[in-house]
């Protein structure tokens, strides 16, 4: 992979001298924003099953 001089300068300082956990850490933090929507759409339906299921077994399951 190549990058840009003033990106791997950047990510060369940044990573203490472990570029290979840097770039690992960049990509899971980009996997966890492309799946933000789907984790918030997720959560909605999951408050939405405890309300359901809390109004039939009462506030004890909650």
């Amino acid at each position: 992979m190549t990058l840009p001089d003033d990106l791997l300068a950047h990510a060369r300082a940044t990573s203490r001298g472990n570029l290979s956990a840097y770039v690992e850490r960049a990509l899971r933090g980009q996997q966890l924003q492309d799946a933000a929507p789907d984790l918030r759409a997720w959560r909605q339906r999951s408050a939405n099953d405890t309300e359901e299921l809390t109004g039939i077994f009462g506030e004890e399951i909650a």
